[in-house]
């Protein structure tokens, strides 16, 4: 992948296209629903992007299910039996439960919302049951695997891209060392990367995450160095005002976060490290690793930035000795024993 300027909004000819699979009357809310997504509930480009590809496919669905383009009277009408047809069409696709999940979850939004505007009444969707997805354990790293991948990021470029080399550096150490997501980290601005406080050994980044929900997240000493020699050295930061990028591709503009896992590739590759090695397993090898070394669970959730702890829980299943190791660290019984 190019390393040029990152994400952008979809033009509007992409939401308007997906409306003009519809009928007049319904096109008018659709593009309504997407101006409440936006502005109301606040949804990242990425998620606003995936609902409408979501809501296409089942436009596409209807149009050939029906014969013609769907109104509002028409979706009013649907039955169980026409959500369960798209769904099976999806699944005849080769679709995941995940992906069937989404979309499932996508219409069933559209219609609370038409509901909630006295446009549509359809509790027909309200039946059906939500694909179960498999439970999948996240997979991490070591932490001698972690570590591997920090002390080898020097090695990820020629020596003459040193802006580069310290930018996939600071990369590295922020994703491991804040448990930032890769999107976060690529929406970081010049502006968020905060003084250190000597005083205190640390310092804030202000992250803003899925929801549009703000946490602060602590950057240590080793974190913050990284961060300061990237800034130092990169050509585009010179001047750079506080809402520019911080994180820059080879040609300017915001880094896409593709181009930070296809840096995690190389870097795993040339380490000898596991295929699992992805910008989000060190996001679970930072929560797992806290974890094992006795943190509490709800500060995880915090610095994740996950609305449910029971979000926490998944990214943070751990082995029989490393809960035993908690416990006998923890419990003032096992440490009153283990002392006499």
């Amino acid at each position: 992948m190019a390393e040029n300027s990152g994400v952008t909004k979809p033009p509007e000819a992409f939401y308007k296209g997906v409306a003009s699979l519809a009928a007049a009357d319904l096109q008018e809310q659709i593009l309504r629903w997407r101006q409440y997504l936006e502005s109301e509930k606040r949804m990242s480009v990425h998620t606003l992007r995936a609902y409408f590809k979501d809501l296409k496919n089942f436009l596409d669905f209807l149009v050939r299910h029906r014969g013609c383009p769907p109104s509002l009277d028409m979706i009013g009408d649907l039955k169980i039996t026409d959500f369960r047809s798209f769904l099976a069409k999806m699944t005849m696709a080769g679709a995941s439960a995940a992906t069937r999940a989404r979309a499932l979850a996508c219409i069933r939004s559209f219609f609370r919302w038409l509901d909630k505007n006295g446009t549509v009444h359809n509790p027909a969707i309200q039946y059906l049951r939500t694909p179960k997805k498999p439970q999948k354990l996240a997979r991490t790293l070591s932490q001698n695997q972690a570590k591997a991948a920090m002390d080898g990021a020097d090695s990820l470029i020629k020596p003459e891209d040193d802006w580069l080399k310290a930018r996939d550096k600071a990369l590295l150490f922020l994703l491991y060392g804040t448990g930032l997501r890769v999107a976060e980290a690529a929406d970081v601005n010049a502006g968020d990367i905060p003084p250190f406080d000597s005083a205190q050994k640390h310092a804030a980044l202000r992250v803003t995450g899925k929801g549009g929900r703000q946490r602060d997240v602590p950057v240590i000493p080793v974190v913050w160095q990284a961060l300061q020699h990237y800034r130092n050295i990169c050509p585009f930061l010179c001047g750079a005002e506080k809402h520019d990028p911080f994180f820059y591709g080879a040609r300017g503009g915001r880094l896409h976060p593709g181009v930070v896992r296809d840096r995690m590739k190389l870097l795993r590759r040339q380490l000898g490290l596991p295929e699992h090695m992805t910008p989000h397993s060190l996001r679970h090898s930072f929560a797992t690793h806290l974890l094992e070394e006795g943190a509490n669970l709800r500060v995880i959730q915090e610095l994740l930035g996950h609305a449910s702890l029971k979000t926490t829980q998944r990214y943070t299943e751990l082995s029989d000795e490393a809960l035993l190791k908690v416990y006998q660290n923890c419990h003032p019984r096992a440490r009153l024993d283990s002392s006499e």
